[in-house]
């Protein structure tokens, strides 16, 4: 099936060797404490947890506030998941194969999909990290009070600051592997593909955070929504979201067409997508701490769930960035002792600044009984 290729078995060989002939073919469970290391487990943890939490938080903000506009936009996350993570792991599948390189590979942990492809911890990043990302968001107002395109930006690049928190590490720690032979992976960012950080960490949420107000929001503010109604608009966005990716694309596909891409013009084209959003979110959140402040969040689960999940990812992230830090320190030539590439912890800094900033707008605003 093409499944075991060399370089397949090159970039598993770094996190520990990956048998990708004798493995099940849906699923397969492995004890966590059989994992390459104790950090696996608990990233595992972490957002498996949260992505229940966030749906518990879904489904009560739907049952309460009679809007069922946040369980939809975590539904769709999950559908987008569903769509976009298969075909980068059997590219030839799906017919892929020659437009699609292989991008990366994820290390074993507790629960695997799809051949061992497919982590279940992946499966639950997505509702949980963008669904967190889009209520910090929607808990300062820009989302009921500012154009969709700027409350989306403010969701892609708070969501975009989160992830490199994640993303930066993950390398280090063998939680994945990325494949330094694609050529969709240059420009690097130290142990990360730039495109990785502005595409699918910046441009895909944007996408996604505007689909989900145009189509499931507006719908839902407007009165009662068929179930086969908000069941299409979920599907809709998470079908549609991909779009925004290839969009978003186009500049940095052009600076790479040709047997010798433009380095430095992808990575202009880049860097200016995650400037752009940085810019637009910096303004609405400015203004959001400028506006009417009635004193702290208010009290109660579905108002304080935002910033206790925010506080609670970071303060994980704070212990394995901790724990990273001598390995960190001691690399040679962006090296681990043991051979891992290392991130960029200044880019992580000023990512835990900006999450640290939203989380202080978020606790500094009352949220308004409407939103």
């Amino acid at each position: 099936m093409g499944e075991c290729t060399p370089g397949f078995t090159e970039i598993a060989d770094t996190l520990g060797g990956i048998d990708c002939a004798a493995v099940a073919p849906v699923m397969s469970v492995r004890d966590p404490l059989s994992l390459a290391n104790w950090t696996l487990p608990v990233v595992e943890a972490l957002m498996i947890v949260g992505a229940v939490v966030s749906l518990i938080h879904a489904v009560l903000w739907w049952r309460r506030r009679n809007d069922p506009s946040n369980l939809a936009v975590w539904l769709a996350a999950v559908v987008y998941v569903v769509i976009l993570e298969p075909p980068l792991y059997f590219p030839d599948r799906f017919g892929l194969a020659g437009s699609l390189d292989l991008i990366f590979v994820h290390n074993l942990f507790s629960v695997q999909f799809l051949q061992d492809r497919l982590p279940l911890y992946i499966l639950a990043l997505y509702p949980a990290l963008t669904y967190l990302a889009y209520v910090l968001v929607q808990r300062t107002g820009i989302l009921d009070r500012r154009h969709p395109v700027v409350g989306a930006a403010c969701v892609a690049f708070v969501f975009h600051c989160f992830y490199e928190i994640f993303d930066h590490i993950g390398p280090q720690l063998q939680w994945w592997g990325w494949n330094p032979s694609a050529p969709s992976n240059s420009p690097w960012l130290a142990s990360v593909p730039l495109s990785s950080a502005a595409i699918f960490a910046g441009a895909s949420p944007f996408g996604f955070a505007l689909l989900s107000r145009l189509l499931i929001a507006r719908r839902a503010a407007s009165g009662p929504v068929p179930a086969w109604s908000i069941t299409l608009r979920v599907i809709a966005v998470g079908l549609l979201t991909p779009l925004a990716m290839m969009l978003f694309s186009i500049p940095y596909g052009l600076f790479g067409r040709g047997e010798t891409p433009n380095v430095t013009g992808q990575a202009i084209a880049l860097w200016l997508v995650i400037g752009l959003f940085a810019v637009v979110a910096a303004g609405a959140f400015v203004k959001a701490w400028r506006d009417r402040v009635d004193g702290p969040l208010g009290g109660g689960f579905l108002d304080r769930y935002s910033v206790l999940a925010a506080l609670v990812f970071m303060l994980v992230f704070a212990v394995l960035w901790v724990a990273a830090l001598p390995d960190y320190f001691a690399a040679v030539g962006g090296r681990t002792a043991s051979g891992t590439p290392i991130g960029s912890l200044a880019y992580v800094v000023a990512c835990a600044v900006v999450c640290l900033g939203v989380i202080a707008v978020v606790w500094r605003r009352q949220p308004a009984p409407s939103s």
